[in-house]
């Protein structure tokens, strides 16, 4: 879910693109895809992710604001 604006990416693992967009405040992007998931997002200061119900920390993922990780 977005906390202001921010942009997000993300693809399956055959590559095929599933987002990417420009978030808005407030909104929530729920992704319901089969694992593995590669997703980049900009400005990850504005943004949380909930994976499986748990919170995820992008500060340890992030650098220059820009969080790439995948979710297994």
């Amino acid at each position: 879910s977005a906390k202001g604006a921010s942009w997000v990416e993300v693809t399956d693992a055959s590559g095929t693109l599933l987002v990417r967009k420009l978030t808005s405040m407030g909104e929530v992007l729920p992704i319901a895809a089969k694992p593995p998931l590669s997703v980049v997002l900009g400005r990850a200061d504005m943004v949380s992710v909930t994976v499986r119900g748990n919170a995820l920390d992008l500060s340890s993922l992030s650098k220059n604001n820009v969080a790439r990780f995948e979710v297994n």
